[in-house]
C-alpha cells in the first residue's frame, strides 16, 4: 500500500487536478445555460417557455455517458458525412476530448440547474418586482438588481450540490481518454494490478474533494 501511494501519488494529483478544472468549466458552463434556460422558462413569451422546457425535459433524461458519447463520438464524425463545410467547422473542435466532456457535462448539468434558478426565482415574492416597476424599472432591470440578487442566495445551496454531482460525474470522461482522476486510477490498475487498492486511492481524492467543496460553500455562502 505505502509502495503504491509513493509511486502512483503524483500520477493522481495530476488526475485530480484535470478533473477539477473540468469540473469548474462544466459548471461554470452549467450556470450559463441555467440561468438563461431559467428566465426563459419564466418569460411571458409561450414558444421561449416551450423551447427552454423541452431543453430540460431533454437532457435531464439522456444519461450524461450517452450526451459524452454524441457530442465526442457522433457530431464531429456527422459533420464531416454531411460534406457542409460550416458544420465540419463549427463540430470539428469536439474532436478534442476535453472540449467535447466540458460541453456535454454543462448541457447536462444546465438542465439541472435550470430548474434550480427557475425554482429561486419564483420563490422571490413577487411584490418585490412589482415595487421595482413602481419605481420605473424595467423589468430587466428589476430581475438584474432586486429578484437575482435575492434568488441566487436561495439557490446556492442546490447549486452547489449540483457542484459535486458535476466533480464526481468527470469520471466518465475516462471512457473517451481524458487523462483526468478515474483514467488514471486504470493506468496504475493495469500496471500494478492492485485494481483495490488503485480506485480505492481515487475514492478517496473524491471523497476530500467533496468535503473541502462543502466546506467552502459553507464559509463562503451568503448568510
Amino acid at each position: 500500500m505505502i509502495d503504491f501511494v509513493t509511486s502512483y501519488t503524483q500520477l493522481y494529483v495530476t488526475g485530480a487536478l484535470v478533473g477539477l478544472g473540468l469540473a469548474l468549466l462544466s459548471f461554470a458552463g452549467s450556470l450559463a445555460i441555467g440561468l438563461a434556460a431559467a428566465l426563459g422558462r419564466i418569460s411571458s413569451r409561450r414558444w421561449l417557455r416551450l423551447l427552454t422546457g423541452a431543453y430540460v425535459a431533454l437532457f435531464r433524461g439522456v444519461p450524461p455517458l450517452v450526451l459524452l458519447y454524441i457530442v465526442y463520438f457522433g457530431l464531429p464524425a456527422w459533420a464531416h458525412q454531411t460534406g457542409d463545410a460550416a458544420l465540419i467547422a463549427l463540430l470539428s473542435p469536439l474532436d478534442n476530448r476535453l472540449l467535447a466532456a466540458t460541453v456535454a457535462f454543462a448541457i447536462n448539468s444546465g438542465a439541472y440547474s435550470t430548474e434550480i434558478f427557475r425554482a429561486s426565482i419564483l420563490s422571490v415574492q413577487a411584490d418585490q418586482m412589482e415595487a421595482a416597476r413602481s419605481l420605473g424599472m424595467s423589468y430587466a432591470l428589476g430581475m438584474r438588481r432586486i429578484v437575482l440578487p435575492q434568488a441566487l442566495r436561495i439557490a446556492v445551496p442546490p447549486l452547489s450540490n449540483e457542484l459535486i454531482i458535476v466533480l464526481k460525474g468527470t469520471s466518465l470522461a475516462s471512457v473517451i481518454g481524458v487523462s483526468e482522476l478515474m483514467r488514471n486510477a486504470q493506468t496504475a490498475a493495469s500496471a500494478t494490478f492492485q485494481n483495490l487498492i488503485a480506485y480505492s486511492y481515487a475514492a478517496v481524492f473524491y471523497v476530500v474533494f467533496v468535503i473541502v467543496l462543502q466546506s467552502l460553500v459553507r464559509i463562503l455562502a451568503p448568510r
